[in-house]
């Protein structure tokens, strides 16, 4: 495929939308038809060190490229610093690095693919430039760090913006419903525009 049209379909897709604090907030509770796990089953955890505590922006199903319906429907903003280290929900491969593109602006912006090996994949956007920690390849136990988040891409404040899809990373990707085992508060569904701690795990 043509580098532009990988460009604008990845500028089309992952942004997260403009200054969290313009935006009037959408609280969400997840998606309708998703089958979320219980916190006693699921195997993954939060995506940033035990010990973190953030607030959510966009969750599933809320607005915007999280709207019901879209590809990013089951998608997570974590609303952290630039330069706060995420870590790898699962296990896995990593299958795609991107960390070249600028730390700030539009275009495809900088995100590590981790392969589950269970036909899903684990995405994590925003990073800064030279923010991925792991190279393609790599094996990645869960809990390693990954790199550092930031705002490059189109998004309009800084977050690392997580999705987990099945059958394959690439654009109109399908996401699947996930839960995070040490969260604090204990909510299945991540609520849009809430505070939380990633616990120990």
């Amino acid at each position: 495929m043509e580098r532009w049209l990988i460009l604008l379909i990845a500028s089309t897709v992952v942004s997260c939308g403009g200054d969290s604090e313009a935006a009037a907030p959408v609280t969400s509770s997840g998606c309708e038809d998703g089958t979320y796990p219980p916190l006693s089953e699921t195997t993954y955890v939060l995506p940033l060190a035990p010990g973190t505590t953030f607030d959510t922006g966009l969750t599933n199903c809320s607005s915007s490229f999280h709207g019901a319906g879209q590809p990013d429907q089951y998608a997570f903003d974590f609303d952290v610093p630039v330069g706060t280290a995420f870590i790898a929900t699962r296990a896995g491969t990593v299958v795609q690095v991107v960390e070249n593109e600028p730390s700030d602006g539009g275009g495809v912006g900088n995100y590590v693919v981790v392969d589950h090996g269970d036909g899903t994949f684990g995405l994590y956007y925003h990073s800064p430039m030279d923010g991925i920690s792991v190279a393609v390849g790599e094996t990645v136990n869960q809990g390693d760090v990954l790199g550092q988040t930031g705002r490059s891409g189109l998004a309009g404040y800084p977050h690392l913006h997580f999705i987990v899809v099945t059958g394959t990373p690439t654009y109109p990707y399908t996401g699947i419903p996930v839960s995070f085992k040490n969260v604090s508060p204990e909510h299945v569904i991540l609520e849009s525009h809430h505070t939380y701690t990633a616990l120990p795990f």
